[in-house]
């Protein structure tokens, strides 16, 4: 059964096709991607822009108003306005942000690029992101674009998630994976003396 969020992804992914076709005819497709990086971010950032955009107490009208005067006089590009005011139209305006990935997804996959997850123990410097990378590309053939986050809990080294694939190379997984391998360990050591107790009784 398709659920709420299943149907606003695809939805989203109608309106982002539609835009990126539209703006590689316009020739602004970079253009295009950065401003609904920015809105995306913030949707993210600004609880006042979110509501706007979302609550259902405030009017179409009222909306495509506030719309009109927050990105309008070139703000935005007019494609990203008119974006915008065709899902305020449509009763739409909510899944904006999922459009905004939705888009960047698109055309990741279409030149080549993926995000890639990427938690260390602290922070990644340059040469170890570049590395990373051509370790993404040799293994994968594609760019990575990576999305980094700090964990205190990993104790050292990394995890990369490409996709729905998880590469742990943390010490924690390792320590995690020597106390498994001990305890099973000892497990078959208590039943072989076990049965042999049993055995000699």
């Amino acid at each position: 059964m398709a659920t709420d969020y299943n149907m606003s992804q695809a939805a989203a992914a109608v309106y982002a096709e539609s835009l990126l076709q539209a703006a590689d005819d316009a020739g602004k497709t970079a253009e295009i991607g950065s401003q609904l990086l920015e809105l995306r971010k913030l949707w993210d950032d600004s609880p006042d822009f979110a509501a706007m955009m979302s609550s259902a107490a405030i009017d179409d009208d009222a909306r495509r108003e506030s719309i009109r005067r927050a990105f309008g006089d070139n703000r935005v590009d007019p494609l990203v306005l008119n974006l915008m005011l065709v899902l305020n139209d449509r009763w739409r305006a909510p899944i904006l942000p999922h459009v905004c990935d939705a888009f960047q997804a698109k055309l990741n996959e279409r030149d080549g690029r993926e995000t890639v997850r990427v938690a260390s123990v602290v922070a990644l410097n340059d040469e170890q992101r570049e590395k990373l990378k051509a370790e993404v590309k040799r293994l994968t053939g594609f760019d990575a674009i990576l999305d980094e986050s700090v964990d205190p809990a990993l104790i050292g080294g990394l995890r990369v998630q490409v996709r729905d694939r998880l590469f742990d190379l943390s010490v924690y997984r390792r320590l995690r994976d020597l106390r498994t391998a001990l305890h099973a360990t000892s497990d078959q050591i208590i039943r072989g003396d076990t049965a042999r107790f049993v055995t000699e009784g």
